[in-house]
């Protein structure tokens, strides 16, 4: 199907003269171009284009205050409504009511989010078609231009955030019930569970997030003392060796095959490392697939896996604090020193860099169900094996 057949199908009917003129502008093209165009007839395409550009901008930015003034509105409503000394039941109508407008915010955060990604596409395509035709080339000025009224950079995911948290609100009768639970309690350094994994189309992802929070809040990890909004960003440095032993293991899904690797949450200053180890079981063993892993400050991790550091010192503390049982502190220094072995004996070293950002839905305190939604997805290649040093000798 072509852009402009499909532009016409997506667009959102209340909105429609908002969309750029995509049908305009390449009719301008075609009849211009067929005549011979000249330098006057770029200039006033040039002028129609940043006209469009101005158009979808500020109807993008007006529309976007709007959410957030809407969802300001049914946050100050539900106060009102909690602090009501009136019946539950009539509490419950009135809560049923602002339910209604946070379904009516859902929607319409959806169709910005859509109407966003339809019309940033339609730029880059009516540019391309002009410099494909036409004998200027428009498309190094343009991207100028398109950073100078950046609509296509707007972040949703603030406005999920407070949608998801508003929405377990009112689903709960008013209360917070979230509110002071600690979102990584409930999930302990092993974890024993069943996934199963779907391909999202990027067109579909917002709509999918946005359907999914009202079933399941999203499940925020915050640091202590932290002001910003959480960052999303996962990174993980994955071992392997020149055979590429784990990799194949875990392809072939052999009994006891292993992937072992470094992760941490949130941007480069984060200084909490995870050192994790993933174990695949068959089916026929009884035994069901697990993920361990243990944390480690940043600065110990390159002398933890030249084997000149041990967990004994934090083992020991977190005894003295009581903060895990003993088997938990047992399976951690088992964990750290067979991970260690695995470095060691079969040679492994980082090999690829994975990043992605994360929308995670969850109860907090409740990880039996969880549903995690990974979005631009880098890979990094790290390793050296064709004689050209990437990691250096610092994993990060």
């Amino acid at each position: 199907m072509k852009f402009g057949q499909q532009l016409r199908d997506a667009l959102f009917t209340d909105w429609k003269f908002y969309y750029v003129d995509y049908a305009g502008l390449k009719r301008f093209l075609y009849e211009r171009t067929d005549k011979g165009y000249t330098a006057d007839d770029e200039a006033e395409f040039v002028k129609l284009l940043d006209s469009e550009l101005e158009k979808v901008n500020n109807f993008q930015q007006t529309k976007s205050s709007e959410m957030k003034r809407r969802i300001e509105y049914c946050e100050k409503q539900v106060d009102l409504i909690t602090q009501n000394p009136a019946p539950d039941d009539a509490k419950r109508e009135q809560l049923d009511v602002i339910e209604r407008e946070i379904d009516a915010v859902i929607s319409e955060v959806y169709e910005l989010a859509k109407f966003t990604r339809l019309n940033f596409t339609a730029f880059i395509k009516i540019v391309k078609k002009h410099d494909k035709n036409a004998p200027f080339i428009l498309k190094p000025v343009f991207a100028e231009r398109l950073n100078s009224r950046p609509f296509f950079k707007e972040n949703f995911d603030e406005l999920l955030l407070e949608l998801s948290r508003l929405y377990n609100i009112v689903r709960n009768g008013g209360v917070d019930v979230d509110g002071s639970k600690d979102p990584q309690s409930g999930n302990g350094q092993n974890f024993v569970r069943q996934t199963t994994k779907y391909w999202v189309h990027p067109d579909n992802v917002m709509e999918l997030k946005l359907y999914i929070l009202k079933y399941l809040p999203v499940l925020i990890y915050r640091t202590k003392g932290a002001t910003r909004p959480p960052n999303p960003a996962i990174t993980s440095i994955y071992f392997d060796n020149e055979a590429l032993d784990l990799y194949e293991g875990r392809i072939e899904k052999s009994e006891g095959a292993e992937a072992i690797r470094l992760r941490w949450y949130g941007d480069m200053d984060s200084s909490e490392i995870f050192v994790e180890r993933k174990t695949h079981h068959e089916d026929w063993t009884g035994e069901k697939s697990v993920k361990e892993r243990f944390s480690i400050k940043e600065k110990h991790v390159n002398d933890y896996l030249a084997g000149t550091y041990t967990l004994d010192a934090k083992i020991e503390r977190l005894r003295e604090e009581g903060k895990k049982s003993e088997q938990d502190l047992r399976d951690m220094e088992t964990l750290s020193r067979e991970v260690l072995d695995s470095v060691r004996t079969k040679g492994l070293g980082p090999v690829v860099r994975s990043f992605y950002n994360r929308t995670a839905f969850q109860i907090p305190g409740d990880a039996r169900v969880r549903i995690s939604l990974d979005t631009e997805l880098t890979m990094v290649r790290e390793d050296s094996f064709d004689g050209k040093p990437r990691a250096g000798s610092n994993w990060r």
